[in-house]
């Protein structure tokens, strides 16, 4: 790590300037010297990047918090160390405003300013692995990845993508299995929230009697246990998305203190005098009808109507079949990724039998079941036989079409039949559709003029 990085030393002084160079060269990074602002920012123009630019404050001509400032306007994401005597440690408490670093009052042991050094670089390192993470996470949960091809999907499709458009709470209804936190987290990922945190509660593992606890914090010894301040998970998805799952299985009483968050942006943690500020977007779900739930009193009216002002309803896997050859091949794509056996596909009578099963998990079981070929070592084309029993026996549904022809299909044919289901599945978004199949743009392209698909 130390060899990538580029600290810049502007010291006039020429016996500390060299001092502080070779201090960090034995260290392993990459370090240059020079006596003054203007040969800093000529120095910072170059080629070679600097990540940290440690400066003494009083330098000929432009001093070092002109320099700083200068510096900061170019680029912000370099780090300032300043140097100081004892007559200018105000100057520098003021520079710590401006956006320096830290700051070292002379004489210092070159010991402390490795130190400063050292935790500056393990700070960028940590911010950059964390930027990775979350192009990663947003990569992961994109709107791409909510596959259908028509009808109730592309509604879902659009009204995610209008949900994180906006900052307005939403509810989403369906059957456990059907991908409501990926909804949610497509929400969060695409949204203007994406840098904030993403905080998801199962409702109905809260217990019962420390769920305001949980949710809203608590203060030292507000009750028995309560050793030390807690500031529940509301806060801890300060800037961010709180994704309250099965909703409908909290109890009214701290669906009431939900309300209030909505209408007041404030929580209070229990045993608190005061309450306090929170800026968290909610998106809640229920993995039954909510207005069946109002009916029958597991959800507050209120809450309901101040929680769906966007509903995003997810239909089963079961009135969805066109959509299951997509989403299994989708999944094939995912674990061929990571996994040691690649999987090319399913022949025709293993997709019929797909399609024609009635699938009680929804998505999730698609998806075990798919991962579980893959721990049974299944490569190749996936065959009926390959498929759990209960897949294998389960009763026609005479409604649902086959999915392929009883006959094996040519190379060619099978070929145009993916790129058609991919383009469905992607609404005609063909990066998602050329993602989806695993090549590129281009090859698309080809492939849609040599079969002559229609877009």
């Amino acid at each position: 790590m130390a060899e990538d990085v580029g600290i810049l030393v502007v010291e006039d002084d020429a016996a500390m300037r060299e001092a502080c160079l070779s201090v960090f060269a034995g260290e392993g990074f990459r370090a240059s010297g020079v006596a003054t602002a203007d040969e800093a920012l000529s120095a910072l123009e170059q080629e070679a990047r600097f990540d940290v630019v440690v400066t003494d404050l009083v330098l000929p001509g432009a001093d070092g918090l002109a320099l700083l400032r200068e510096i900061k306007r170019r680029d912000r994401s370099v780090e300032v160390v300043l140097m100081t005597g004892y007559g200018t440690v105000k100057s520098a408490v003021e520079a710590m405003k401006v956006g320096a670093s830290d700051y070292l009052t002379k004489p210092f042991e070159m010991d402390a300013l490795l130190v400063v050094v050292r935790r500056l670089v393990r700070m960028r390192k940590l911010e950059g692995e964390v930027r990775r993470l979350r192009t990663e996470l947003k990569d992961i949960y994109r709107f791409g990845n909510i596959v259908g091809g028509a009808g109730r999907m592309r509604e879902v499709r659009e009204l995610t993508r209008a949900a994180a458009d906006s900052d307005a709470p939403v509810l989403i209804e369906g059957e456990s299995g059907t991908g409501k936190e990926l909804v949610a987290r497509a929400i969060h990922y695409e949204g203007r929230r994406s840098r904030g945190p993403f905080v998801p509660v199962n409702c109905s593992a809260l217990p019962t009697d420390l769920v305001e606890s949980e949710l809203f914090g608590h203060r030292r010894g507000a009750f028995t246990g309560a050793l030390r301040d807690t500031e529940g998970l509301f806060l801890s998805a300060q800037g961010g998305t709180i994704f309250l799952d099965e909703i409908t299985e909290m109890p009214l009483g701290a669906q009431a203190k939900i309300l209030r968050v909505l209408e007041e942006k404030r929580v209070r943690p229990v045993g608190a005098t005061q309450s306090v500020e929170v800026d968290v977007r909610i998106v809640a779900a229920t993995n039954r009808a909510a207005s069946d739930a109002v009916t029958k009193g597991a959800l507050r009216e209120d809450l309901f109507y101040r929680l769906s002002v966007i509903l995003i309803p997810l239909p089963p896997l079961r009135e969805r079949a066109p959509d299951i050859p997509a989403l299994a091949m989708h999944f094939i794509q995912r674990f061929n990724e990571t996994a040691a056996a690649k999987v090319e596909g399913f022949g025709p009578e293993a997709l019929d039998a797909l399609c024609a099963y009635h699938w009680p998990g929804n998505v999730r079981e698609l998806r075990n079941v798919i991962e579980g070929l893959y721990a049974l070592g299944r490569s190749g084309r996936i065959e009926l036989v390959d498929l759990p029993r209960s897949i294998r026996e389960s009763p026609k549904d005479p409604s649902v079409p086959p999915a392929a022809p009883s006959s094996l299909p040519t190379l060619q044919q099978a070929e145009k039949q993916l790129v058609e289901a991919a383009l469905r599945s992607t609404s005609g978004n063909k990066s998602d559709a050329a993602r989806l199949l695993g090549i590129s743009r281009s090859r698309l392209y080809h492939l849609i003029q040599v079969y002559r698909v229609r877009v």
